[in-house]
């Protein structure tokens, strides 16, 4: 079997408010991105007739992820077998490696590439992408309710009583407009509901060291479950310091690539539960190692989802089937409740997400288990 082509299509579903908690510290910047949903969908075709599809992520300016694929990507893999993802991954990754490109917008094209590689093998195979990963551990995630985005502490309680009147047990709740909102917010929580939820908060790099701190020490005193990103994840002696100053785990990073730079974070203590992205990270075929990784330095997992369309949830679902009970956190899947993403929810001909209460499925079907629907993509593609 060889592959015949690779085909990107950039994906873009505004829906015209900001859908994302970030603010970073230039708000003024980040007030004019994130209102809507982009991604970039890999399609590599067979001479065999199968297809494997891949999402890369691509919160802005997906056109530069599509050119990495298509100028750099497609010529090499023209003529290879798509069964030899782990050796294509390598040539992939080495090819710009000594030119400096080890992470952004390459590794993150790279990773679509890999995931479309492991569709492609299950359905050589007709095994669900788990099987080829050594089987399944379990035939369900649980989900949690990502994210409550910035409101009034009144606000923020009905919408967390709402989601768990849903059927949410745990919900996340975006912090960092500073301490003393942050600790309304979270005493208006505890002080409505007590512990009938449990709480994550996400500052997304909002703070410093020592405010991170101080909004951790709040946060211990009323038993939320995790902080995560408190600081910009590229002062790893940052998040160290802040990691042992406080009791309360520390989650992250979404931001991070490869297995050097998960290596690093945690040879150095920086994480307590590390939240890869498998969009990102490299693929299947990395966030096995970074896995490997978690498990030697006993660091539970979860993951991270946000914004991103089927192709990463699929994924994602598909590798946490595989992992042994201990290297899994609970809640393990994050379900991005605040805007119904197109590309998630309306390209596809069957749901890749099927839940029962606050419980994923894991699809059993070949491969990935995601059956596109071309035309429906294309109405949110540009040529």
């Amino acid at each position: 079997m060889k592959i015949t082509d690779v085909i990107t299509y950039v994906a873009r579903a505004y829906v015209g408010k900001p859908v994302t908690g970030f603010r970073g510290p230039y708000e003024e910047v980040a007030s004019k991105i994130s209102h809507g949903f982009t991604a970039v969908y890999v399609k590599v075709v067979t001479d065999e007739g199968l297809i494997g599809w891949g999402e890369a992520i691509a919160r802005e300016a997906p056109e530069a992820t599509a050119s990495v694929i298509n100028a750099l990507f497609k010529p090499m893999l023209i003529g290879k077998d798509p069964l030899d993802n782990e050796v294509l991954w390598e040539q992939l990754f080495s090819a710009m490696r000594i030119r400096g490109h080890y992470a952004g917008y390459y590794v993150e094209a790279l990773s679509g590439i890999d995931l479309a590689l492991w569709d492609i093998k299950g359905k050589y195979l007709g095994k669900p992408v788990y099987k080829l990963l050594g089987g399944a551990f379990r035939d369900k995630v649980r989900a949690y309710a990502s994210s409550v985005l910035f409101m009034s502490p009144e606000d923020t309680v009905k919408e967390v009583e709402r989601l768990v009147q849903s059927g949410f047990k745990y919900v996340k709740v975006k912090i960092g407009r500073g301490y003393d909102v942050d600790k309304a917010v979270i005493k208006a929580i505890r002080d409505s509901l007590g512990n009938d939820v449990e709480i994550m908060v996400d500052a997304n790099t909002a703070y410093n060291v020592s405010t991170a701190i101080k909004v951790g020490r709040m946060l211990e005193k009323y038993d939320v479950l995790w902080f995560e990103e408190p600081v910009p994840p590229d002062n790893i002696e940052a998040y160290s310091r802040i990691a042992r100053a406080l009791d309360i785990p520390i989650a992250a990073a979404e931001t991070l690539f490869t297995k050097y730079q998960w290596l690093e974070f945690m040879i150095k203590e920086a994480v307590d539960i590390a939240m890869p992205d498998i969009a990102r990270v490299g693929g299947i075929t990395e966030a096995m190692k970074i896995a490997a990784l978690a498990d030697s330095f006993g660091i539970p997992m979860t993951f991270h989802v946000g914004l991103s369309g089927i192709g990463c949830r699929a994924a994602t679902l598909q590798f946490t089937a595989s992992l042994p009970n201990h290297v899994i956190f609970t809640p393990t899947y994050e379900h991005y409740y605040i805007e119904k993403n197109p590309l998630a929810y309306e390209i596809t001909k069957e749901p890749v997400e099927v839940f029962k209460g606050d419980y994923v499925e894991i699809s059993n079907k070949p491969g990935l288990g995601i059956e596109m629907n071309e035309e429906k993509l294309r109405k949110y593609t540009e040529a």
